[in-house]
């Protein structure tokens, strides 16, 4: 099982069904109104912690599917009347589908290399006012019928110019988004190699955005903003930015500093031959698992063996609370949407817990969970949570 302190999950949730067109024509790339970045200092006595006020809505059991179990959740979507759950699981290269009970549904599994089967799935976006769920299986994008999983059609990425090493994408209308993070060493010819991170598709016409600096560490990108039809994306390394992904623009969304915990340029110039050893340093690392809410923003960073996380009030521009994670049953948060967050966490480490004498009593997460409902050989368990209203509204 992955370490949950060390991933950093990545969760892509699609509303096509939204209006796709912009209040107002933007340039593809600009600059947040406000320039002037938000020091992050961390307390190492003082550890990360939820508002104990918060409102838990919702906690689902996800039942095993005929033997089947979800080793890792990679991402998370929900449909719009919010009664199926999809769940990518990356090491298996599968789909689990659960009712919003949490009984299993179905699986997409087509993994082969037959007509309509696929190698692996990088990515997955569904459309679900169109009945379709695309996937991103290396170089190409294949497209099946959401209702019955039948195999509709493939778009091959090979024609594409540059790099090709696609590890995920995104549609926001009419406009197709994929990303690389530009791997060393390539054997292709100079016109092959990859300048950008980021590259924008929209009726044959390409650009591309995110250029190249040091290296990125992000295996999840295109994070769901709060407003419809736009994504975050985590910085490269050498920048604390959290970019903004829309229809028409890549812009510079939130800034942050870490003041003499960034990783030194020196550094950063050799970093694929000294990967292990900055990635491992007490240098404060770019945010990652971005989840934004109308009023909050969420994050993790690392630095060192630590993870840390950080609550933001969009409105009041402060944060609530930053620091390393010190409860064992920190969820992952794998998903947010205007309103609410989504965490995710694995039976077995609740049980575990319990076990060591730990009271889910002492989570505001989990304090209501029933511990007599666990076992160790479930799927994960959902939580839907939503932060305290800002004072100023009600």
């Amino acid at each position: 099982m992955k370490d949950l302190l060390w991933n950093s999950l990545g969760v892509l949730l699609l509303c096509p069904f939204l209006a796709c067109s912009p209040r107002h024509k933007e340039p593809i790339s600009s600059s947040p109104k406000d320039t002037s970045p938000i020091l992050l200092k961390v307390d190492t006595s003082i550890p990360f912690k939820w508002p104990s006020n918060l409102e838990v809505e919702k906690i689902t059991y996800l039942k095993p599917i005929a033997g089947y179990l979800v080793s890792y959740v990679d991402k998370l979507i929900i449909s719009p009347e919010n009664n199926l759950f999809y769940i990518l699981d990356r090491n298996q290269s599968k789909i689990f589908v659960f009712e919003k009970s949490g009984l299993p549904k179905q699986i997409f599994d087509r993994k082969g290399d037959g007509p309509g089967e696929y190698l692996e799935i990088c990515d997955v976006e569904i459309d679900f006012e169109n009945d379709i769920l695309e996937i991103l299986d290396y170089l190409k994008l294949k497209k099946y019928k959401l209702s019955t999983f039948e195999y509709i059609s493939t778009e091959d990425l090979r024609d594409l110019p540059r790099d090709k090493n696609f590890t995920n994408f995104t549609r926001i209308c009419d406009v197709l988004y994929l990303w690389t993070p530009l791997p060393p060493n390539q054997l292709v010819s100079e016109k092959e190699l990859g300048t950008h991170h980021l590259l924008r598709v929209e009726n044959g016409s390409n650009s591309f955005h995110v250029e190249k600096k040091y290296g990125v560490m992000d295996a999840n990108i295109f994070y769901p903003a709060s407003a419809k039809n736009e994504y975050n994306i985590s910085a490269r390394l050498g920048s604390t930015d959290i970019l903004g992904v829309a229809k028409d623009s890549v812009y510079t969304k939130f800034r942050f500093d870490y003041g003499d915990k960034e990783i030194p340029e020196i550094e950063l110039m050799n970093y694929w031959e000294n990967k292990y050893e900055i990635l491992t340093s007490e240098y404060y690392k770019p945010p990652q698992t971005i989840r934004e809410t109308k009023d909050y923003l969420f994050f993790r960073f690392s630095g060192g063996s630590r993870a840390h996380n950080v609550l933001y009030d969009k409105n009041a521009k402060a944060v609530i609370s930053i620091g390393q994670i010190t409860s064992k049953i920190d969820p992952i948060i794998i998903l947010s949407d205007s309103i609410y967050l989504y965490g995710y966490m694995p039976s077995a480490i609740l049980v575990d817990y319990i076990e060591n004498g730990g009271e889910l009593s002492e989570s505001p997460l989990f304090k209501d969970l029933d511990p007599t409902s666990l076992e160790k050989d479930e799927n994960p368990i959902i939580v839907k949570f939503r932060l305290p209203y800002p004072k100023n509204q009600k």
